[in-house]
């Protein structure tokens, strides 16, 4: 039984992807989510610091104020997200949370919520591993009202019943979750199989099948990422790599500190990842999907410029924010080399408001905010673009695929394309 908290859950957010997202903003209606799965990656940013007391004990739950969510998408709202709702870009909806998990089944805000979405018509791109679609006939009806702009991705990442429950505890099993992707690609809805995180020793051994079956669901597309170890979490969070390394038959944390570069966020390097990456391209191509990579190494094997896994053909779905790193290594895989004014397309939003404010974005320690604090989220990203060596930029972050060759006439960086998967 969860207590809902006076105090408001401020939501939507400003990704702090929106580098290289195509939906910078995204949603959720609760501050937690009720499936505890020992890989999610929210546990680990929000289980971090002094306000981790909080959020691991679960019962008090803060909830978005509904009445002001509505005004975010009214003619008169001028603030930061008018650019994405007065142009109908896709909304993320379950980038901390999910949507429809057991807290929703309790309070019911996001009901409230998926009705006035589907009332205004509105695009949106759920994630979710719910079966609450199927069981509960409010939510279905209220999601057909606008099946035709709704985007649905599921997270599966093994087949195996016995490593769920244990990996995703209060999540429905691998079969249930097939079954509501196929209910709701048979009802005309756009479906994607979120193969995400990929654990390996765990998904590695069934994804082909996976895909088979996916396939056979109705979906149209797979969305791949890595799993990435955070060794900043705190003792409570590190209990959960022992048990993945349990569910694995390694430990997880010498793996990952073995094979990684840099340190705190631990990502597995590029080439071993290609091992991982062949035989879910070999599948995807096999039964007519689209691929997208929402992992910083092998983007360049994306479809689209949405790593999520939205379409280019699609006359809501693909209205998504172009202006971004994935949509360039896309460009750069297909003409050989990609400017910045490549990328342009949204630039004028990226301008309308200081990187420092923005809505929920994480800017790191005051040092970073004071020497970037004039900065619009168009410098921002221009300062990283043009930075090779600086972290974020996308030859250090997409690892090399793309290289710095030249400069071009407005003084910005051309990038190179050097993917390994060259078509």
């Amino acid at each position: 039984m969860v207590e809902l908290s006076k105090e408001e859950y401020q939501s939507p957010r400003i990704t702090g992807e929106i580098l290289d997202c195509s939906m910078p903003m995204t949603f959720d209606q609760y501050n937690n989510c009720g499936f505890s799965c020992l890989y999610c990656f929210s546990t680990f940013q929000r289980g971090i610091g002094l306000g981790s007391k909080d959020y691991w004990k679960k019962q008090q739950i803060k909830a978005i104020n509904f009445e002001k969510f509505k005004k975010l998408f009214s003619k008169k709202y001028k603030g930061q997200f008018a650019y994405i709702t007065r142009n109908r870009k896709p909304m993320q909806w379950g980038g901390l949370s999910d949507p429809f998990c057991p807290i929703e089944e309790e309070l019911g805000v996001g009901l409230k919520v998926l009705n006035f979405l589907s009332d205004i018509k509105y695009p949106i791109s759920f994630s979710s591993k719910s079966d609450l679609l199927l069981r509960n006939k409010k939510y279905w009806d209220a999601f057909m009202r606008n099946k035709e702009n709704y985007h649905y991705k599921c997270s599966i990442i093994t087949l195996n019943e016995k490593i769920a429950k244990v990996l995703e505890a209060g999540a429905p099993s691998p079969k249930r979750r097939l079954e509501v992707l196929k209910k709701l690609s048979d009802a005309g809805v756009e479906t994607t199989l979120r193969l995400r995180p990929i654990i390996i020793g765990i998904t590695n051994l069934d994804c082909v099948k996976l895909i088979e079956l996916a396939a056979k669901a109705g979906v149209k597309s797979v969305s791949a990422e890595f799993f990435c170890l955070e060794m900043r979490a705190n003792k409570l969070t590190k209990e959960k790599f022992k048990k993945i390394s349990q569910l694995c038959g390694f430990d997880i944390i010498a793996y990952y500190k073995k094979l990684s570069k840099g340190s705190g966020y631990l990502r597995l390097n590029y080439n071993l990842k290609m091992k991982y990456l062949k035989p879910i391209k070999e599948a995807c191509e096999k039964y007519g999907l689209r691929l997208h990579v929402s992992d910083a190494h092998h983007k360049e094997l994306s479809c689209t410029g949405s790593c999520c896994g939205l379409p280019d053909n699609h006359p809501t779905l693909s209205n998504y924010q172009k202006s971004q790193f994935t949509n360039a290594i896309v460009i750069a895989r297909k003409k050989g080399q990609v400017k910045f004014s490549d990328i342009s397309e949204d630039f004028k939003w990226l301008k309308s408001f200081k990187w420092c404010k923005a809505s929920g974005f994480n800017t790191g320690g005051n040092h970073n905010r004071l020497k970037k604090q004039d900065f619009s989220m168009y410098e921002y990203m221009r300062n990283a673009w043009n930075k090779p060596n600086c972290g974020h930029s996308p030859y250090k972050y997409f690892d090399k695929a793309l290289i710095p060759s030249g400069v071009d006439k407005n003084g910005d960086i051309i990038y190179k394309y050097n993917g390994a998967w060259k078509k």
